[in-house]
């Protein structure tokens, strides 16, 4: 059963105009998003079929939030996160448009440096949208907004993924990326639309005398001082381990299919397995089991070994639906990790330290995600491993974050049984860690 008082999906919508726009601003940036990750996929296949053109990429769309997240977190938390959002729009949708300069494979130095700017700019928008939601939901509702985003980012995959495989196919590349573009200036304006009163903390932020250094090593020491919080900002880590199925879908791809035109949009169905398999993960499992943060834990623990035998049956399929359906599946059970863990930071974490927080976990995911992208690219051009083979290796890698997260659980609940505390989580604590 759902938690009494969270409201449905629908009804959220409806009740809660500014959670709503910042909804709608998510659909639309998203739906472009996907647009152009299956033109950059197409684009680069046409230049060059390496698998390390494919996972430089992939590594260029991955690596730069690494570095800017220090920056983003404490630029979040100390200004506007609604102005932070429409600025990075605003960037991206003049990024985007640069990508119509490129013409040959002598240009694959400008789609690299594009699409690093262009994550860049990301790297500021996802932490300040991850951040701002407390502020327009109330806390019952939590669970279900961000099921609710989780469920979108799928469907916007699924029909993104879809819409920029037979966009590239019928009408080429160069119209993908214009779409893109303009997806941008749609979101900054819907986000445009959300009262800037609503953001909680917002004067104390913007009147903080600290320096960005000392706001950023507040927000480490605070991470630290709180093992439940920094445990549960690791989680999206351990399952971008499996990150390198990126650069997987368009080389499995490539190697099921012969005809240019089919290979985008063979990509386009298997990225949009991912979506149909990641919309339906959280909104079933709380369908099903409720949303009490108990259930929440063990669903994530359940989704890091389930994921993995998902992708292991990925290695038994030679055609592009057995390899989507498996993906699929994969990424269902990845869903629900990602969703249930902003979750639950956001019941657990001080508000104030929220973009910093996200920034923190944003960071240190992308990088594991590039790295697992570049093994990807690495195994099958200079070790010659197959596809199948490189799979199998990440399928094994996907448990062991959930072996510590199993560990993690028995170590908190083995503290609280001997009358410890975990941070500043006390058993007696309304709302902590040991009341659920």
């Amino acid at each position: 059963m759902e938690s009494s008082g969270s409201q449905s999906y629908l009804a959220l919508l409806k009740t809660n105009r500014p959670f709503r726009n910042l909804w709608y601003g998510q659909v639309i940036s998203e739906l472009g998003d996907w647009l152009n990750t299956i033109a950059i996929y197409s684009l680069i296949l046409q230049l060059s079929g390496s698998g390390m053109a494919i996972a430089t990429a992939m590594m260029a769309k991955l690596l730069p939030i690494f570095f800017v997240s220090p920056i983003a977190g404490v630029i979040i938390d100390r200004t506007s996160r609604k102005k932070v959002m429409i600025a990075s729009d605003i960037l991206r949708f003049i990024i985007v448009l640069g990508f119509l300069l490129v013409d040959d494979e002598g240009d694959l130095w400008l789609v690299y440096t594009l699409v690093v700017l262009e994550i860049s700019m990301a790297g500021f928008f996802e932490p300040a949208r991850s951040a701002i939601i407390p502020s327009l939901i109330a806390r019952k509702d939590l669970v279900t907004a961000n099921a609710l985003s989780g469920s979108t980012w799928s469907i916007m995959l699924a029909f993104g993924a879809a819409l920029g495989g037979l966009v590239v196919s019928l009408f080429g590349i160069r119209t993908a990326f214009i779409l893109d573009a303009f997806t941008f200036l749609l979101s900054a304006w819907f986000i445009s639309r959300i009262p800037i009163k609503l953001e909680k903390s917002y004067a104390q932020r913007k009147n903080q005398e600290q320096g960005g250094y000392k706001n950023f090593i507040e927000g480490m020491r605070y991470l630290f001082a709180e093992p439940i919080i920094l445990g549960l900002s690791l989680l999206k880590t351990g399952l971008a381990i499996s990150g390198g199925i990126m650069t997987l879908i368009p080389l499995y791809a490539h190697q099921l299919l012969a005809n240019p035109s089919a290979i985008s949009l063979g990509i386009g169905v298997m990225y949009s397995a991912r979506g149909v398999g990641a919309a339906i993960g959280p909104v079933l499992v709380r369908k099903i089991f409720g949303d009490s943060p108990r259930v929440l834990k063990t669903a994530i623990s359940a989704g890091f070994f389930l994921g993995a035998v998902s992708y292991a049956f990925m290695i038994q399929s030679d055609s592009v639906l057995g390899a989507s359906v498996c993906i699929g599946l994969a990424t269902l059970f990845g869903s629900i990790i990602w969703v249930y863990s902003s979750a639950l930071i956001h019941m657990e974490a001080k508000e104030e330290f929220l973009g910093r927080i996200f920034s923190t976990e944003l960071g240190i995911l992308t990088l594991v995600m590039g790295i697992s992208n570049w093994a990807v690219g690495f195994a099958v051009d200079h070790l010659a491993l197959s596809l199948e083979t490189v799979v199998f290796w990440m399928a094994g890698l996907l448990v062991v974050p959930g072996i510590l997260w199993i560990g993690f659980l028995l170590f908190v609940d083995r503290q609280f049984k001997r009358g410890k505390s975990v941070g500043t989580f006390q058993r007696d604590q309304p709302g902590g860690w040991p009341q659920y």
